[in-house]
């Protein structure tokens, strides 16, 4: 194996721990439990491991033999001030949102492959959170990342879509879901200017993603995105809730 090859490798093994550490939370991971999960020799996550720590991007956690995410993580997403800036400008319209319909609301971004939650949004202590700020499913997952999706070049999306072909397979699904689902998925959503999931993931519940685009060279796409009981999305609640949202978040359509 040449070096170059090794080299990356060793990168991605790195930032598949930095993302499985990402949701294990405070207590973090046993070294055996993140090669589990990121399918590693043990030997060589050790390695990983060690790296990390030495340039504080995890760190031991209470637990012995656990690790969790460093402190460096932190500092890192306190200097990217160009999201921030953005969430601050579409926060309001989401919680104007959430307080109208009692929704859960969810500000998507893309991060590689994946879609990540850079913010979220709830007026209701009864609703359960489908995911929280950080958590990410593959790109074509939900209808927030096929809003995403739906904003780019088409061979730019097509080339996510078949990158996350087998993962599509495993992520926990109540119907079934392929390249060729989210390709028809990503399809409609350019059509009709938003997506729609009816009921892939969640029992009883759909979900409906607003595509945002940048507006210039200093932001991101995102989308805001949120579930609702599939019994209420006919076609004209579905157009009424959308343009509902289009209402509260005002100016940052522009």
């Amino acid at each position: 194996m040449s070096g170059s090859v090794a080299s990356s490798l060793n990168a991605e093994r790195a930032l598949e721990i930095l993302i499985v550490l990402g949701d294990a939370g405070p207590d973090g991971l046993s070294l055996a439990e993140i090669a589990r999960r990121t399918g590693s020799a043990k030997s060589a996550a050790h390695r990983s491991v060690a790296s990390l720590l030495q340039k504080g991007f995890a760190e031991a956690a209470g637990r012995y033999g656990h690790y969790r995410l460093g402190p460096a993580i932190q500092m890192l997403a306190k200097r990217q001030e160009r999201l921030e800036s953005q969430i601050q400008l579409i926060r309001p319209g989401m919680t104007e949102f959430a307080r109208r319909t009692g929704f859960t609301v969810y500000l998507m971004v893309q991060a590689g492959v994946d879609a990540v939650c850079a913010e979220m949004v709830s007026r209701s202590t009864r609703r359960q959170f489908t995911m929280g700020v950080g958590a990410r499913v593959p790109m074509g997952v939900a209808a927030g990342s096929v809003a995403l999706l739906s904003m780019l070049p088409e061979d730019n999306a097509a080339q996510i879509i078949e990158a996350n072909s087998e993962r599509y397979a495993t992520h926990p699904a109540l119907r079934h879901v392929d390249a060729g689902v989210v390709t028809k998925l990503v399809s409609e959503a350019r059509g009709r200017g938003y997506a729609v999931n009816m009921g892939y993931y969640l029992p009883g519940e759909g979900g409906i993603g607003l595509p945002v685009p940048r507006r210039g060279q200093y932001e991101v796409n995102v989308a805001v995105s949120f579930n609702a009981p599939l019994e209420l999305m006919n076609d004209v609640w579905i157009a009424e809730i959308v343009e509902n949202l289009r209402e509260c978040l005002g100016g940052t359509l522009l």
